[in-house]
């Protein structure tokens, strides 16, 4: 057998095939997957004041919060009853002491999204954890222990519903005609945990200081928690309602809609060789949560709505442009020229 050695000689069309090839290939970037740290003070990404008040405004603030609202209704012999949440422990006292109460809790945990140079988008594909914190009558720049509240997990039992740490405080008074009551006691939620998700959206603006419409396009799903409850019966009309005593898993509960707004991603620039960034981002939120109350034969459903905002920032983030990298495969190629004409000239010799 005969081995002959082929000299394949490379010529400027095939350069400029390889140059085309290259930018098909290189213009459109990947997308790059972030994980937000989720701001709890507001310290990273600006604060934001809690209260309006002009007296309070930046001495108190934080950056990622949610705030539990809503109602309780059900029926018993044909009596409607129904009754509104209302914090464990009253906003009171001075500011600089702060107590905000015990229907709102701070965040801390991740935060996932997914932005895609190419189209322009950003995603929530979840595996996100925004975790409350236990509710210690105080904002969260100022440490302190946590505040029992009432019931204890499980729910205690009658006339003993016992207390301990939780994230959320509810007090709850359910009247009959909105006159005579029909239960009395609290709820609490405890080992809370929140994901966001949704498809990808545009973002909107110059790079650096963009918007993505979060109405109607993300969801806030309970990934766990309990809500632990005690009411008291009364007996509205004559007619005896009984004790609802008990706990119930969050988990599973509808992904609700998040009707928040617009949400923000802002960025500045570490090394722009390399096109590295720090970002930042804020979700506004807004959302119902239907949830199912039972003890016994009675149900009482309850209606939880969730607002407040989660922010996060993630630092040292490379995210390449896509021209950029079309431009960075042309000039790979390019490079080529010198080493293809000495591969030739020493062919042809």
């Amino acid at each position: 057998m005969i081995l002959k050695s082929v000299n394949r000689k490379w010529t400027f069309p095939t350069l400029g095939f390889l140059v085309v090839l290259a930018s098909a290939q290189l213009a459109s970037a990947a997308p790059v997957p972030i994980s937000f740290t989720i701001d709890t003070t507001g310290g990273a990404t600006g604060l934001t004041p809690i209260s309006n008040a002009s007296g309070n405004v930046g001495k108190y603030a934080s950056g990622s919060w949610l705030t539990l609202g809503g109602s309780v209704s059900g029926s018993l012999s044909g009596i409607s009853f129904s009754g509104s949440f209302s914090p464990q422990v009253a906003a009171s006292g001075s500011f600089s002491t702060g107590n905000p109460g015990s229907l709102t809790s701070y965040l801390g945990g991740t935060l996932n999204a997914t932005i895609d140079p190419t189209t322009g988008t950003i995603a929530f594909g979840g595996g996100s954890s925004a975790d409350p914190s236990l509710y210690n009558g105080k904002f969260p720049e100022v440490a302190a222990a946590p505040v029992p509240l009432t019931p204890q997990a499980g729910g205690g039992a009658s006339g003993a519903p016992g207390s301990g740490p939780a994230d959320y405080g509810i007090s709850m008074k359910v009247t009959a005609l909105s006159i005579f009551t029909a239960a009395t006691g609290t709820g609490a939620v405890r080992n809370s945990a929140f994901d966001v998700t949704g498809a990808a959206v545009p973002l909107s603006g110059a790079p650096g200081n963009q918007t993505f419409v979060t109405n109607n396009n993300l969801a806030l799903t309970i990934t766990a928690g309990d809500f632990d409850y005690n009411l008291k019966g009364g007996t509205p009309l004559g007619i005896t309602v009984p004790d609802i005593i008990g706990t119930t898993s969050l988990v599973g509960a509808p992904a609700a809609v998040t009707t928040g707004g617009v949400g923000t991603l802002t960025s500045t620039v570490v090394d722009p060789v390399r096109q590295i960034y720090n970002y930042m981002i804020s979700i506004p939120v807004k959302s119902t949560i239907n949830e199912t109350i039972t003890s016994g034969t009675t149900t009482i459903n309850a209606t939880i709505t969730v607002t407040g905002t989660i922010a996060g920032y993630a630092n040292n983030v490379q995210v390449p442009e896509p021209g950029s990298l079309a431009l960075a495969g042309i000039a790979g190629v390019v490079g080529l020229i010198p080493l293809v004409r000495r591969y030739r000239s020493r062919s042809n010799a």
